[in-house]
């Protein structure tokens, strides 16, 4: 099959393609969408129950946040889910805030947990509802993809005093 007006035609149908291409595909490039994905990512799998995408997100060099190393906070995190029957996880009032080397990210955002499980679950839910101080996550990106982001930190006072009073309300039950 041939094009009316042969190869010219076609030359501009192939431009014509890759004009849309570039139009459409380079935004999902850019290292601020790689951020709110990996963020996307990351409730995600703390909602799915998924160890094995969580623990690829969290950065090797992921720094001592609300009062836990790398590991610990893992574990915990696997911990509070494991309450929870069901789990949904949302951020609200999320913002970005990317380094200009286009190297490392914070990311601001209220994050907000529903579904149903034990009392901790529940005590989890009312404690996000009722917080109105966003969670700030730290990001690096860890290779030269702009979608390659991992977390290396979270800073949030209330939840680390939630956590330090729930270990030590769990401690005291000697759970």
């Amino acid at each position: 099959m041939t094009l009316p007006g042969g190869r010219p035609a076609l030359l501009t149908v192939g431009a014509l393609a890759l004009l849309l291409a570039l139009i459409v595909g380079l935004p999902w490039l850019s290292p601020a969408r790689g951020v709110e994905r990996s963020f996307d990512r990351l409730l995600d799998a703390i909602a799915d129950k998924d160890a094995a995408a969580l623990d690829q997100l969290f950065g090797a060099d992921y720094a001592p946040s609300l009062g836990h190393d790398r590991a610990e906070t893992l574990r915990l995190a696997a911990e509070i889910r494991g309450q929870f029957a069901t789990c949904s996880i949302r951020r609200e009032q999320s913002e970005l805030v990317l380094d200009p080397s286009k190297e490392s990210a914070t990311t601001r955002a209220l994050v907000r947990f529903r579904g149903q499980g034990s009392p901790v679950a529940r005590a989890v839910v009312e404690a996000s509802a009722a917080t109105a101080t966003p969670a700030v996550f730290h990001w690096r990106r860890s290779s030269w993809k702009p979608w390659d982001w991992r977390l290396v930190g979270i800073d949030h006072p209330e939840a680390a005093r939630a956590l330090a009073r729930f270990e030590r309300q769990a401690a005291s039950l000697g759970l």
